[in-house]
């Protein structure tokens, strides 16, 4: 009995970017992709290991394999279960629907395919309407749903009482309850990396390799104790529930037996707790641990003791989602957030000396006006951070946005549920071209400039993080990946 996973590839009219660097180009034995590990599908690898099944699984976006590549791998896997971790806003469950097609029909009818992840949650219905070789969809959190989906198939039973999962039977689509998440984040196993194979990840913002060293990414929490209207975090993992700071050390130390020193925290809110980081970082130092490592924070939960805490523990890039200029708009994005929060917030974290401050903003809501995008990019030129990160609002299946744009007849969902859409209130020429416009004002400020020269001069991370783009320039496509905004 085996299980095979794959995290799909893009499809070319994805926004999403990715660089992968062929193996026999640059090292015998390991791939480099720009990007972080699929922790989803480790997470169910492992966990289905753990319960002695066999399991394999295939990063396609990572690796860059074609289509006919992935077939040729699923027929030499052979697997009775393949599984397909699918996102909307990157449009893989349209290229996962492809692969599932020509799996049966030309290797094997009876593999039973699974759909998963975001999208799988959101559209189950239409999925299986759709594509008649989807045999199910999991909703939500999958560890204990794809288990009893690969004992069911060992035992050639139907999926009747499986929870949390949607199926076809007999030409009919069957919606089982939902699955109650799990409660203790203590007892899933930690995801075993060996399983990506070699595959070598690196973190880049901006364009820039900011992985100094070994890089993964790990999850400390799952699900959001807050619930923004342009989010989806909440309705699939409900509400917030952290893992032990004990059982995360135990982990870190996994990580650092096997030559780690760089994270990328997955987390929706890595600092919501301030009793639990106080905590992590105490028993990280105690350990001795030497991590650099990047996470997102919330700006209403950015005192000096919390960022000095995390700077201790090794934080070295911290992301706020701060999203708009406009106090209207933080609250029709239910943010719960104030544009001074956001000032004190970049301003704690300077202080205590994080080495690299970014924020996150997103434009063209339906309800914002030209006036108000132009206030939300100026905003930007405020704050002192070190990168602004702009991003178009996205209208997918699993937030309130979503409904309400459906109520108000402005999308058709038939239309647009594989990739969600947007609903701008000025056309996106303009907005790309004044994103553009932006980027270049902020980046060409002699006070940027000159503080990131100081910056620098002070931080042994950044000027390891210069040296090493420096030296590996012509191994990456830094220049493209800034183009937009240059012009």
């Amino acid at each position: 009995m085996k299980v095979s996973l794959i995290f799909p590839k893009l499809p070319e009219t994805s926004t999403f970017i990715g660089t992968v660097k062929e193996a026999e180009k640059y090292s015998k034995d390991k791939i480099e992709f720009y990007g972080f590990p699929p922790m989803g599908i480790l997470y169910l690898a492992t966990y289905l290991r753990e319960k002695n099944f066999d399991v394999s699984i295939l990063d396609q976006f990572a690796r860059g394999y074609s289509v006919e590549r992935t077939l040729k791998w699923i027929k030499q896997e052979n697997p009775d279960v393949l599984g397909f971790s699918t996102i909307t806003t990157a449009g893989t469950g349209i290229i996962s629907a492809e692969i599932s097609r020509r799996v049966k029909e030309e290797i094997n009818p009876n593999i039973k395919i699974l759909f998963g992840n975001y999208h799988a949650t959101f559209n189950d219905r239409r999925i299986l309407e759709k594509y008649p070789f989807v045999d199910a969809c999991i909703r939500g959190e999958g560890e204990k749903t794809l288990l009893e989906i690969a004992e069911k198939v060992e035992k050639d039973q139907n999926f009747e009482e499986i929870k949390g999962l949607t199926y076809r039977d007999n030409g009919r689509i069957v919606r089982n309850d939902d699955r109650p998440r799990i409660e203790n984040m203590d007892t899933l196993p930690f995801p075993d990396r060996n399983l990506l194979g070699n595959v070598e990840y690196k973190n880049t913002v901006e364009g820039l390799e900011l992985s100094v060293g070994k890089f993964t990414s790990a999850a400390s929490s799952r699900g959001c104790a807050f619930q923004c209207s342009f989010c989806s975090s909440s309705m699939f993992w409900g509400k917030w529930r952290p893992r032990s700071p004990e059982n995360i050390i135990d982990e870190l130390s996994i990580l650092e037996d096997q030559g780690f020193n760089n994270l990328l925290w997955v987390d929706d809110n890595f600092t919501i707790s301030k009793k639990r980081l106080l905590k992590l970082s105490d028993l990280i130092r105690k350990e001795k641990f030497d991590f650099n490592w990047m996470a997102e924070g919330r700006v209403t939960q950015s005192s000096k003791e919390l960022l000095n805490a995390m700077k201790q523990m090794g934080c070295k890039i911290l992301s706020f989602g701060v999203e708009s200029g406009s106090q209207r708009l933080l609250e029709w994005y239910n943010k719960k957030i104030t544009l001074n929060q956001v000032y004190d917030a970049v301003k704690n974290s300077k202080k205590v000396g994080i080495d690299m401050i970014l924020a996150n903003f997103i434009v063209g809501a339906p309800i914002e006006t030209r006036e108000e995008i132009i206030e939300t990019l100026n905003f930007s030129l405020k704050l002192d951070i070190d990168f602004p990160q702009f991003h178009i609002l996205g209208i997918i299946p699993g937030n309130w946005i979503w409904d309400q744009m459906v109520k108000e007849k402005k999308i058709n969902p038939d239309d647009c549920w594989e990739v969600g859409t947007a609903v701008l209130p000025i056309p996106l020429s303009e907005i790309m071209e004044r994103i553009r416009q932006t980027h270049i004002k902020f980046m060409k400020r002699p006070s940027y400039i000159s503080r990131q020269i100081a910056k620098t001069l002070k931080s042994r991370y950044r000027q390891k993080a210069v040296l090493q783009n420096i030296k590996n320039i012509e191994r990456w496509d830094i220049w493209n990946s800034w183009k937009p905004f240059w012009g």
